[in-house]
């Protein structure tokens, strides 16, 4: 099998040699911000962003994963919505977001939804991410760990260890998905998507749409900053340096094809930690089994309104963790 594989690597490298020379430089092409997905834009001093808001209550962010966008939280808004305000924020150079010609880093993509949170008057907040959201959720815990009422990560990967079919390795070697990007033809970005869900699952075209309008190079940039981030530290060991720990609830499917087994394992070396598994669902748990992960969450969250948001807790009145409605670069 490897040795197959390593005669495909070689084809296609030899495809990509064969070409002229400007079609195999690196993709610096940048895109500008757009509303995307029923979002609007807001300038936050780092660049703009494609947010969405729905919903009244104690604040719940949430932040998708490597190469998706806001729509993939669209199965399990409702729910939180009807106790919450929910936030759906693009990260850097995917959905709506700005993409830049550099600056993807784990640290930087938490900044922006800081940034998000302060334009929005959000002084606390319950944090959930996807896969890579989850990373970008971390790094806000370790930059900010008092405005962290909870947080949830969904099959994000605590080591730079990762799991990727032939398809995402192509594209993500230097010069053949270079040339690969430039023919994004939907049956291949939905065969290279399929290993986000479990076997026999339908991607969604508006996934493959969100992929499809990434540059190469926020493609690139973005993979290569998520592992060098838990590369230099797991996610657990983060997690577990942060004063106060934060509540933690990692949810994982039992068939998750990308994220290592060990995971669940070493995230429930985090003080206080609770770990779900959701039997025969993949690497998106919201979108394959929105119902079963919205009631983890709304139940996880209900346990810890008291403390997470004690002022409107104590009070039912209207506090600064709900966030107001900021001046919008988009006209509605």
């Amino acid at each position: 099998m490897a040795a197959r594989w390593r005669w495909v690597l070689l084809a296609a490298g030899a495809v990509a040699a064969g070409l002229a020379f400007n079609t195999i430089l690196v993709d610096r092409q940048t895109r500008s911000a757009t509303p995307r997905d029923g979002g609007y834009l807001i300038e936050t001093g780092e660049l703009a962003a494609n947010v969405k808001l729905v919903g009244n209550g104690p604040a719940v962010v949430l932040i998708h994963g490597f190469g998706a966008a806001i729509d993939w939280w669209d199965t399990i808004t409702p729910a939180l919505a009807a106790n919450h305000r929910v936030l759906m924020v693009d990260l850097i150079g995917h959905g709506g977001t700005a993409a830049p010609a550099s600056g993807y880093s784990i640290k930087r993509q938490a900044a922006l939804i800081a940034a998000v949170l302060d334009k929005l008057g959000i002084d606390r907040a319950a944090i959930i991410g996807h896969s890579m959201g989850g990373e970008v959720a971390t790094a806000l815990a370790e930059a900010h760990p008092n405005r962290i009422a909870a947080l949830v990560l969904i099959d994000a990967s605590s080591t730079a260890v990762g799991r990727y079919n032939v398809l995402t390795e192509l594209y993500l070697t230097p010069a053949i998905g270079e040339l690969l990007a430039r023919f994004r033809q939907k049956s291949v970005l939905r065969m290279g998507l399929r290993q986000g869900f479990a076997p026999g699952f339908k991607v969604p075209d508006n996934f493959i749409d969100d992929l499809r309008q990434l540059t190469y190079t926020a493609l690139r940039a973005a993979h290569n900053e998520s592992v060098a981030y838990r590369a230099a530290k797991s996610l657990n060991a983060r997690l577990a340096a942060i004063t106060p720990v934060p509540p933690l609830l990692a949810i994982f499917g039992s068939r998750d094809a990308l994220v290592p087994a060990d995971s669940a394992a070493l995230l429930a070396r985090v003080p206080g930690a609770k770990i779900a598994t959701l039997r025969g669902v993949g690497h998106s748990p919201m979108v394959e089994a929105p119902a079963a992960t919205a009631g983890l969450i709304e139940s996880f969250l209900s346990e810890r309104k008291a403390t997470a948001w004690p002022a409107q807790a104590q009070t039912g009145a209207a506090s600064s963790n709900e966030p107001r409605e900021p001046e919008r670069l988009d006209q509605p």
